[in-house]
C-alpha cells in the first residue's frame, strides 16, 4: 500500500518545522556574563568611542557627556605626560572591549583593548577600567593598566 501524497507532504513539513526550530533553539550560546558586565560594557564602550571620536577641544565643551561616564571620584592612574584614559602619550587609532570581571554587585573591572595602527605594524596595550554603579547608572571610576 502506497502512503498518500497528503501524508507525504505533511510529514515533510512537520521534519522541516522541527528542523528549524532545533537549529534556532538547539543550538544556541547561552550568555553567560554577568548583568552588571553587560551594562558597564555597554558604558565604557559608550565612553571609549566618544572620547576617542573627540579631539581634547570639543571634549572640554561637551563636559555633561564626560560627567554623564565619569566619577566625580576618578582615579588616573597616569602620570602628568599620558591620557588618563588610555594611559599612554599617544592616542590609539581604535579600542575594544575585552573581558569583564564582576568584583561586586555594584563594581566590575572591564579590560579596554587599545591598538594603534601604523604602516606595518600594529601595537596593542590593555587599560582596565574600575566601573561603578551609581543610581542607574555604570560610571568609570578609575583606570590602570596592569
Amino acid at each position: 500500500m502506497k502512503p498518500s501524497t497528503a501524508r507525504v507532504n505533511q510529514s515533510r513539513i512537520f521534519c522541516f518545522i522541527m528542523l528549524a526550530a532545533i537549529s534556532q533553539f538547539g543550538c544556541s550560546i547561552p550568555n553567560l556574563e554577568s548583568e552588571q558586565c553587560k551594562e558597564a560594557r555597554d558604558s565604557v564602550k559608550e565612553f571609549y568611542s566618544w572620547y576617542l571620536g573627540t579631539d581634547a577641544e570639543m571634549r572640554a565643551k561637551q563636559r555633561d557627556t564626560y560627567d554623564r561616564y565619569i566619577s566625580s571620584d576618578f582615579q588616573a592612574g597616569s602620570r602628568n605626560d599620558e591620557d588618563p584614559f588610555f594611559l599612554s602619550g599617544t592616542t590609539p587609532t581604535t579600542f575594544k572591549i575585552g573581558k569583564c570581571e564582576p568584583v561586586t554587585d555594584t563594581k566590575v573591572e572591564i579590560q579596554v583593548q587599545l591598538y594603534w595602527h601604523q604602516d606595518t605594524k600594529t601595537d596593542q596595550k590593555e587599560v582596565y577600567a574600575e566601573t561603578v554603579k551609581k543610581v542607574d547608572r555604570w560610571i568609570i571610576d578609575k583606570v590602570e593598566s596592569r
